[in-house]
Protein backbone atom coordinates (compact mmCIF):
# COMPACT_ATOMS: atom_id res chain seq x y z
CA UNK A 1 0.00 0.00 0.00
CA UNK A 2 2.45 2.37 -0.93
CA UNK A 3 1.77 6.05 -0.36
CA UNK A 4 -1.52 5.13 1.04
CA UNK A 5 -2.61 6.76 3.76
CA UNK A 6 -4.27 3.49 5.81
CA UNK A 7 -6.15 2.57 8.75
CA UNK A 8 -7.22 -0.59 7.76
CA UNK A 9 -3.85 -2.25 9.67
CA UNK A 10 -3.90 0.35 12.39
CA UNK A 11 -3.23 -0.97 15.85
CA UNK A 12 -6.53 0.48 18.12
CA UNK A 13 -4.77 0.45 21.68
CA UNK A 14 -8.55 1.15 23.09
CA UNK A 15 -9.61 -2.44 22.33
CA UNK A 16 -6.51 -3.67 23.46
CA UNK A 17 -5.50 -5.67 27.23
CA UNK A 18 -2.07 -5.55 28.56
CA UNK A 19 -1.63 -8.76 30.91
CA UNK A 20 -5.32 -8.53 31.44
CA UNK A 21 -5.46 -4.86 32.39
CA UNK A 22 -8.28 -2.50 31.47
CA UNK A 23 -7.09 0.28 29.83
CA UNK A 24 -7.37 3.43 32.36
CA UNK A 25 -10.00 6.34 32.20
CA UNK A 26 -8.88 8.77 29.88
CA UNK A 27 -6.10 11.57 31.32
CA UNK A 28 -5.94 13.42 27.91
CA UNK A 29 -8.00 16.26 25.97
CA UNK A 30 -7.52 14.70 23.41
CA UNK A 31 -9.95 12.02 22.26
CA UNK A 32 -7.82 10.19 19.93
CA UNK A 33 -4.10 9.51 18.35
CA UNK A 34 -3.37 8.95 15.19
CA UNK A 35 0.67 8.47 15.16
CA UNK A 36 2.11 8.20 11.54
CA UNK A 37 4.77 5.55 11.12
CA UNK A 38 5.27 3.65 7.43
CA UNK A 39 4.73 0.03 6.20
CA UNK A 40 4.18 -3.00 8.59
CA UNK A 41 7.33 -4.38 7.87
CA UNK A 42 9.72 -1.92 9.45
CA UNK A 43 10.57 -0.57 12.42
CA UNK A 44 8.50 2.72 12.59
CA UNK A 45 5.58 0.92 12.41
CA UNK A 46 6.52 -1.31 14.90
CA UNK A 47 7.77 1.28 17.30
CA UNK A 48 4.75 3.14 16.66
CA UNK A 49 2.58 0.40 17.47
CA UNK A 50 3.97 0.51 20.76
CA UNK A 51 3.45 4.15 21.04
CA UNK A 52 -0.34 3.71 20.62
CA UNK A 53 -0.16 0.51 22.85
CA UNK A 54 1.36 2.37 25.85
CA UNK A 55 -1.11 5.82 25.36
CA UNK A 56 -3.58 3.51 25.42
CA UNK A 57 -3.14 1.72 28.50
CA UNK A 58 -1.16 4.57 30.45
CA UNK A 59 -3.66 7.65 29.07
CA UNK A 60 -6.73 5.76 28.42
CA UNK A 61 -6.85 7.58 24.75
CA UNK A 62 -7.85 5.74 21.76
CA UNK A 63 -4.51 5.32 19.90
CA UNK A 64 -3.54 4.11 16.58
CA UNK A 65 -0.38 3.31 14.82
CA UNK A 66 -0.72 4.24 10.38
CA UNK A 67 0.45 2.97 7.99
CA UNK A 68 2.08 5.31 5.70
CA UNK A 69 5.02 5.72 2.89
CA UNK A 70 7.09 6.81 5.73
CA UNK A 71 8.72 10.38 6.96
CA UNK A 72 8.02 12.69 4.00
CA UNK A 73 4.35 11.78 3.74
CA UNK A 74 4.23 11.78 7.41
CA UNK A 75 5.37 15.68 7.50
CA UNK A 76 2.53 16.08 5.35
CA UNK A 77 0.10 14.36 7.23
CA UNK A 78 0.95 16.18 10.42
CA UNK A 79 0.48 19.44 8.33
CA UNK A 80 -2.47 18.62 7.07
CA UNK A 81 -4.09 17.80 10.87
CA UNK A 82 -4.76 14.18 10.11
CA UNK A 83 -2.64 13.11 12.49
CA UNK A 84 -1.61 14.07 16.00
CA UNK A 85 1.69 12.17 15.40
CA UNK A 86 4.88 11.29 13.39
CA UNK A 87 7.52 9.37 12.99
CA UNK A 88 10.18 10.60 10.96
CA UNK A 89 13.70 11.63 10.26
CA UNK A 90 15.57 14.09 11.23
CA UNK A 91 17.15 15.13 8.27
CA UNK A 92 13.21 14.88 6.76
CA UNK A 93 12.35 16.82 9.67
CA UNK A 94 14.80 19.91 9.17
CA UNK A 95 14.01 19.89 5.42
CA UNK A 96 10.12 20.40 6.28
CA UNK A 97 10.89 22.91 8.82
CA UNK A 98 13.29 25.12 6.27
CA UNK A 99 10.31 24.83 3.47
CA UNK A 100 13.10 22.86 1.34
CA UNK A 101 12.76 20.31 -1.55
CA UNK A 102 10.47 18.10 -2.12
CA UNK A 103 8.59 20.62 0.69
CA UNK A 104 6.84 23.54 -0.99
CA UNK A 105 6.92 26.05 2.06
CA UNK A 106 7.68 25.62 6.13
CA UNK A 107 6.04 23.15 7.89
CA UNK A 108 5.28 23.89 11.37
CA UNK A 109 5.74 20.74 13.73
CA UNK A 110 7.57 19.91 17.05
CA UNK A 111 9.99 17.14 18.96
CA UNK A 112 8.94 15.37 21.26
CA UNK A 113 10.94 12.71 21.99
CA UNK A 114 14.19 10.98 20.00
CA UNK A 115 14.02 7.39 19.27
CA UNK A 116 17.16 5.54 17.97
CA UNK A 117 18.94 6.32 15.01
CA UNK A 118 18.28 4.76 11.14
CA UNK A 119 21.08 2.98 10.20
CA UNK A 120 22.25 3.42 6.24
CA UNK A 121 22.31 -0.30 5.30
CA UNK A 122 23.41 -1.39 1.61
CA UNK A 123 22.49 -4.77 0.98
CA UNK A 124 22.58 -7.54 -1.46
CA UNK A 125 22.88 -10.93 -1.96
CA UNK A 126 25.46 -13.07 -0.04
CA UNK A 127 26.76 -14.28 -4.19
CA UNK A 128 26.36 -10.66 -5.52
CA UNK A 129 29.42 -9.12 -7.38
CA UNK A 130 28.60 -5.89 -5.84
CA UNK A 131 31.01 -5.30 -2.98
CA UNK A 132 31.58 -1.52 -3.17
CA UNK A 133 29.14 1.31 -3.34
CA UNK A 134 30.54 2.21 -6.71
CA UNK A 135 29.62 -1.58 -7.81
CA UNK A 136 25.89 -0.10 -7.71
CA UNK A 137 26.32 1.82 -10.97
CA UNK A 138 23.82 0.39 -13.70
CA UNK A 139 22.42 -1.91 -11.16
CA UNK A 140 18.60 -2.49 -10.13
CA UNK A 141 18.58 -0.77 -6.91
CA UNK A 142 15.52 -0.37 -4.28
CA UNK A 143 15.93 3.24 -3.35
CA UNK A 144 12.98 3.48 -1.18
CA UNK A 145 9.22 4.11 -1.74
CA UNK A 146 7.71 7.89 -3.10
CA UNK A 147 6.92 9.76 0.15
CA UNK A 148 9.49 8.13 2.37
CA UNK A 149 12.34 9.15 4.05
CA UNK A 150 14.64 6.38 2.78
CA UNK A 151 14.03 7.69 -0.89
CA UNK A 152 14.89 11.49 0.34
CA UNK A 153 18.12 9.98 2.25
CA UNK A 154 19.37 7.97 -0.50
CA UNK A 155 19.44 10.72 -3.07
CA UNK A 156 21.67 12.93 -0.64
CA UNK A 157 23.78 9.85 -0.36
CA UNK A 158 23.85 9.32 -4.12
CA UNK A 159 24.82 12.89 -4.54
CA UNK A 160 27.42 13.02 -1.80
CA UNK A 161 28.91 10.32 -3.49
CA UNK A 162 29.40 11.58 -6.87
CA UNK A 163 26.26 9.58 -8.59
CA UNK A 164 22.72 10.22 -8.37
CA UNK A 165 19.50 8.41 -9.52
CA UNK A 166 20.51 8.30 -13.43
CA UNK A 167 23.49 6.39 -12.59
CA UNK A 168 21.88 3.30 -10.92
CA UNK A 169 18.57 1.42 -12.58
CA UNK A 170 16.59 2.81 -9.14
CA UNK A 171 13.30 0.59 -7.92
CA UNK A 172 10.49 2.47 -5.52
CA UNK A 173 9.85 -0.19 -3.43
CA UNK A 174 8.90 -1.02 0.46
CA UNK A 175 10.38 -2.88 2.90
CA UNK A 176 8.40 -5.85 2.04
CA UNK A 177 8.66 -5.42 -1.87
CA UNK A 178 12.12 -5.43 -2.00
CA UNK A 179 12.38 -8.46 0.16
CA UNK A 180 10.02 -10.11 -2.79
CA UNK A 181 12.42 -8.39 -5.30
CA UNK A 182 15.41 -10.11 -4.18
CA UNK A 183 13.49 -13.32 -4.24
CA UNK A 184 12.54 -13.31 -7.49
CA UNK A 185 16.10 -11.67 -8.59
CA UNK A 186 14.07 -8.12 -9.80
CA UNK A 187 16.69 -6.15 -8.34
CA UNK A 188 20.57 -6.15 -7.36
CA UNK A 189 21.09 -4.84 -4.18
CA UNK A 190 19.07 -2.41 -1.71
CA UNK A 191 20.31 1.10 0.04
CA UNK A 192 17.57 1.47 3.14
CA UNK A 193 17.96 3.55 6.51
CA UNK A 194 16.35 1.51 9.38
CA UNK A 195 17.23 -0.01 12.33
CA UNK A 196 19.49 -3.13 12.56
CA UNK A 197 18.26 -5.76 12.72
CA UNK A 198 15.86 -5.00 10.20
CA UNK A 199 12.72 -7.23 10.21
CA UNK A 200 12.69 -7.27 6.09
CA UNK A 201 16.54 -8.29 5.81
CA UNK A 202 15.67 -10.91 8.84
CA UNK A 203 12.88 -12.20 6.43
CA UNK A 204 15.06 -12.10 4.13
CA UNK A 205 17.66 -14.68 5.42
CA UNK A 206 14.57 -16.93 5.95
CA UNK A 207 15.27 -17.98 1.92
CA UNK A 208 18.76 -16.09 1.55
CA UNK A 209 22.14 -15.45 2.80
CA UNK A 210 22.54 -11.53 2.40
CA UNK A 211 26.18 -9.52 2.70
CA UNK A 212 25.97 -5.73 4.34
CA UNK A 213 28.55 -3.57 1.84
CA UNK A 214 30.49 -1.81 4.43
CA UNK A 215 31.15 2.27 3.24
CA UNK A 216 34.95 3.15 3.72
CA UNK A 217 36.36 5.28 6.40
CA UNK A 218 36.74 8.25 4.03
CA UNK A 219 33.01 7.70 2.45
CA UNK A 220 31.58 7.67 6.19
CA UNK A 221 33.27 11.10 7.35
CA UNK A 222 31.77 12.48 3.81
CA UNK A 223 28.54 12.58 5.45
CA UNK A 224 29.28 12.86 9.27
CA UNK A 225 31.35 15.96 8.47
CA UNK A 226 29.47 17.25 6.10
CA UNK A 227 25.93 17.10 7.46
CA UNK A 228 25.26 17.49 11.21
CA UNK A 229 22.15 15.15 11.52
CA UNK A 230 24.77 12.00 10.08
CA UNK A 231 26.52 10.07 13.15
CA UNK A 232 28.80 7.29 12.88
CA UNK A 233 27.43 3.62 13.47
CA UNK A 234 27.98 -0.21 13.19
CA UNK A 235 25.93 -2.58 12.45
CA UNK A 236 26.29 -5.24 14.93
CA UNK A 237 27.14 -9.05 14.01
CA UNK A 238 24.49 -10.25 15.91
CA UNK A 239 22.17 -8.71 14.38
CA UNK A 240 21.87 -10.57 11.20
CA UNK A 241 22.97 -14.48 11.02
CA UNK A 242 24.50 -13.48 7.58
CA UNK A 243 27.70 -11.83 8.87
CA UNK A 244 29.57 -12.26 10.94
CA UNK A 245 31.81 -9.43 12.59
CA UNK A 246 30.16 -5.81 13.06
CA UNK A 247 30.26 -3.15 9.77
CA UNK A 248 31.19 0.66 9.84
CA UNK A 249 28.30 2.80 8.52
CA UNK A 250 26.61 6.26 9.63
CA UNK A 251 23.13 6.82 10.98
CA UNK A 252 20.16 9.44 10.68
CA UNK A 253 18.28 9.87 13.81
CA UNK A 254 14.61 9.13 13.83
CA UNK A 255 12.72 11.22 16.29
CA UNK A 256 8.51 11.56 17.10
CA UNK A 257 7.21 14.54 16.32
CA UNK A 258 4.01 16.57 17.07
CA UNK A 259 1.41 19.19 15.77
CA UNK A 260 1.97 22.21 17.48
CA UNK A 261 -1.63 22.73 18.21
CA UNK A 262 -1.84 19.96 20.27
CA UNK A 263 -2.77 20.92 23.87
CA UNK A 264 0.85 21.14 26.09
CA UNK A 265 -0.34 18.89 29.34
CA UNK A 266 -1.09 16.31 26.98
CA UNK A 267 2.38 16.40 25.50
CA UNK A 268 3.50 16.50 28.72
CA UNK A 269 1.85 12.89 29.63
CA UNK A 270 2.56 11.61 26.43
CA UNK A 271 6.57 12.54 27.02
CA UNK A 272 5.96 11.51 30.44
CA UNK A 273 4.58 8.43 29.78
CA UNK A 274 7.18 7.45 26.86
CA UNK A 275 10.47 7.88 29.27
CA UNK A 276 8.14 6.02 32.08
CA UNK A 277 8.03 2.89 30.49
CA UNK A 278 11.67 2.25 28.40
CA UNK A 279 11.90 -1.30 29.42
CA UNK A 280 8.35 -2.01 27.41
CA UNK A 281 9.53 0.10 24.70
CA UNK A 282 12.34 -2.86 24.79
CA UNK A 283 10.37 -4.93 24.76
CA UNK A 284 8.94 -4.53 21.68
CA UNK A 285 11.78 -3.67 19.52
CA UNK A 286 15.65 -3.87 20.46
CA UNK A 287 15.71 -0.38 19.14
CA UNK A 288 13.60 0.48 21.96
CA UNK A 289 16.59 1.28 24.07
CA UNK A 290 17.95 4.26 22.38
CA UNK A 291 14.47 5.76 23.81
CA UNK A 292 16.69 7.54 26.55
CA UNK A 293 16.76 10.77 28.40
CA UNK A 294 20.86 11.24 27.66
CA UNK A 295 19.91 10.54 23.85
CA UNK A 296 17.45 13.95 23.62
CA UNK A 297 20.86 15.97 22.68
CA UNK A 298 20.75 13.71 19.55
CA UNK A 299 17.88 15.73 18.40
CA UNK A 300 18.79 19.22 20.01
CA UNK A 301 18.96 20.61 16.55
CA UNK A 302 14.93 20.20 16.35
CA UNK A 303 12.45 22.67 18.37
CA UNK A 304 10.18 21.00 21.05
CA UNK A 305 6.95 21.08 21.36
CA UNK A 306 5.57 23.50 25.06
CA UNK A 307 4.72 20.17 27.10
CA UNK A 308 8.29 17.81 25.82
CA UNK A 309 9.95 20.76 27.20
CA UNK A 310 8.13 21.27 30.18
CA UNK A 311 8.73 17.42 30.95
CA UNK A 312 12.98 17.43 29.85
CA UNK A 313 13.02 20.86 32.00
CA UNK A 314 11.94 18.64 35.35
CA UNK A 315 14.83 16.04 34.27
CA UNK A 316 17.08 19.23 33.97
CA UNK A 317 17.18 18.92 30.37
CA UNK A 318 16.39 22.32 28.27
CA UNK A 319 15.82 22.00 24.75
CA UNK A 320 14.98 24.66 22.14
CA UNK A 321 11.27 25.94 21.95
CA UNK A 322 9.10 26.57 18.70
CA UNK A 323 10.10 29.58 16.43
Amino acid sequence: MKGKFCKGVAILAAAMFFFGAPLAASALELKQISIASAGTAGTFYIMAAGFADLFGRELGVNSVAEVTAGSVENVKLLDSKRVELGVMQVDVMLDALAGRPPFKGPVEMTAVAPMYPNVIQFVTLKDSPINSFADLKGKKVSVGSPGSGILATNQIILETLGMSMSDIDPQYLSFAETTNAFRDGSIDAAIVNTAAPAPWVVDLETSHEVKIIEPTEEEIKMFTEKYGYFVSAKIPAEAYKSIDKDVSTFAVWINLSARNDLPEEDVYQMTKTIFENTDFLKSIHAVGAYVTLENVSKISSLPFHPGAAKYYAEQGIEVGAPK
